[in-house]
């Protein structure tokens, strides 16, 4: 009995497979190979991110206690020693946060803002990121620069899917903008918050803030 047609095809199609196999044997070796290091190399990536998280989580844990104790000093050589050596973490990012309340506190504003600066919109910051846009904010505010602390504040509304706190911080923005004399960015934002249903929580405030910039205005 002959072979049918598509037994034939099927059966030079196998062959040629073989056959490319074959010539092509160490190339699939190599290729496994490559896959199976980067594979493994993967592994040992994450494995090493693990191991610092949780090692930065431990150190932050026991500066978190010192301060709770007190012992401030012991503290900030603790979340120094966190930002040091892990900043890439989000316990590096909340070491940063937490010394830079510290330097505001002791007036070392400018030194408190780099810190923030330096890690804000990175990776590890992301869920982080509009309170640290706020913390900026407030540094410029204590400093005085009320129109750098205004647009940290935005930002730090526009970093946020909560809208809440997006009307919080954007009502941050108005007050600082009015401080700053930018009544133009202030009543445009006021007057966002008071229609705007999402706003709810800021709209009394909105509305006496408005009377108040139609009451300057009727002074001129």
């Amino acid at each position: 009995m002959t072979a049918t047609q598509p037994e034939s095809t099927a059966a030079d199609r196998a062959q040629t497979f073989i056959d490319w196999t074959r010539v092509n044997a160490r190339a699939l070796t190599a290729g496994a190979a490559i896959i199976a290091i980067a594979a493994a190399g993967y592994w040992f990536y994450m494995r090493s991110r693990e191991i610092q998280a949780a090692n930065a989580e431990k150190a932050l844990m026991q500066a978190k206690q010192s301060m709770a104790a007190g012992n401030l000093a012991l503290a900030q050589s603790d979340l120094q020693k966190v930002f040091t050596r892990w900043e890439s973490t989000s316990a590096g990012v909340e070491s940063a946060m937490l010394l830079a309340q510290i330097d505001f506190d002791s007036g070392k504003y400018q030194d408190g803002l780099a810190r923030l600066q330096k890690v804000a919109g990175s990776g590890a910051a992301s869920s982080n990121e509009s309170t640290i846009q706020s913390l900026i904010g407030d540094g410029y505010a204590q400093m005085g620069k009320m129109a750098d602390a205004a647009k940290a504040y935005q930002r730090a509304a526009d970093a946020t899917n909560f809208e809440i706190e997006k009307a919080f911080q954007r009502a941050k923005a108005a007050r600082a903008f009015q401080a700053a004399g930018d009544a133009a960015n202030a009543r445009a934002i006021w007057s966002q918050l008071a229609t705007d249903p999402k706003s709810q929580t800021m709209a009394a405030e909105a509305r006496i803030r408005l009377g108040e910039l139609d009451a300057q205005v009727a002074k001129k």
